[in-house]
């Protein structure tokens, strides 16, 4: 794992949320983030992004829904971070960490508008064969859409990875740095069916970061079914399937907490389990 992803407008989360993502469970929750996701894969393209995300790729993706309970232009920012933890075995198993923020340029972050993302994460994946630092960024510009009932961003902007690989010599071994594009998706009605997606592609590495969430939103909480799939250059791939509840209040900020069962495509990695814990609060600085 180790790079990282932002999808804008929404956070989480990627990522590589889980982004990053997105990247964005919830302003600036849309991250998403991977690097090696068959070791370790988070979303943050935000996050998100994707975001975590991309602790392996960054997303920007899930914001949206947390802006919801946001009273109009009392915030133009919103922060947000997260960690991700898989593992397999002794021999295969990651972590990592991102954070970001994403700025409404209108002054309202719960308003259509222009929008500023920016990322940064880390990353460790161990291996049977080898063992990998990651460091990953992202700036992007973007626009999101608010309506009644739901909530899209668009993204695109630069993406910047180092990849610290032992024994040297991998695929995507050293630093890379290229474009990025994102999206992120919410619904908004409460106490009714909920969806949320946010994505990532980049030029890096050729990463790739998909997520979606399917569940039950009610007043205070959201809580459901998710899956995550990502990609990297010479990589065989990364499936996520789980369960996530999120905002869950903590002062300003709000949480969430995901894990479930990591399926790994490459042959000779083994499936293990992920978890994943995100936190975004919205800020008025200007």
């Amino acid at each position: 794992m180790g790079s990282g992803v932002p999808v804008g407008g929404c956070f989480t989360p990627l990522w590589p949320h889980d982004g990053r993502c997105f990247w964005f469970e919830k302003p600036g929750e849309a991250k998403m983030s991977h690097r090696k996701l068959g070791n370790f894969t988070r979303c943050t393209l935000a996050a998100c992004l994707a975001g975590v995300g991309v602790s392996a790729l960054p997303v920007d993706a899930g914001a949206a829904d947390k802006m919801l309970g946001y009273a109009n232009g009392a915030y133009d920012t919103v922060i947000y971070g997260s960690f991700d933890f898989s593992h397999a075995s002794s021999d295969q198993n990651g972590y990592g960490a991102d954070a970001g923020f994403v700025t409404a340029i209108n002054g309202d972050i719960t308003t259509t508008g222009w929008t500023l993302t920016a990322n940064v994460g880390v990353s460790r994946s161990n291996d049977v064969a080898t063992d990998t630092t990651s460091f990953n960024g992202s700036v992007l510009g973007g626009y999101q859409w608010h309506t009644p009932a739901y909530y899209f961003a668009l993204n695109a902007g630069v993406h910047f990875v180092n990849n610290d690989d032992n024994p040297s010599g991998g695929p995507t071994d050293g630093s890379e740095a290229g474009v990025i594009a994102q999206y992120g998706f919410e619904t908004k009605a409460v106490d009714a069916f909920y969806v949320q997606s946010y994505g990532a592609l980049s030029s890096v590495y050729d990463q790739i970061y998909f997520h979606a969430k399917a569940g039950w939103k009610t007043q205070q909480l959201k809580y459901g079914a998710e899956f995550t799939a990502s990609d990297e250059k010479d990589s065989g791939g990364t499936l996520r399937y789980g369960a996530f509840i999120g905002d869950i209040p903590l002062g300003m900020a709000s949480v969430g907490i995901s894990a479930g069962f990591q399926q790994e495509l490459e042959a000779g990695k083994k499936d293990g389990f992920y978890s994943m814990v995100e936190m975004s609060m919205p800020l008025d600085i200007r």
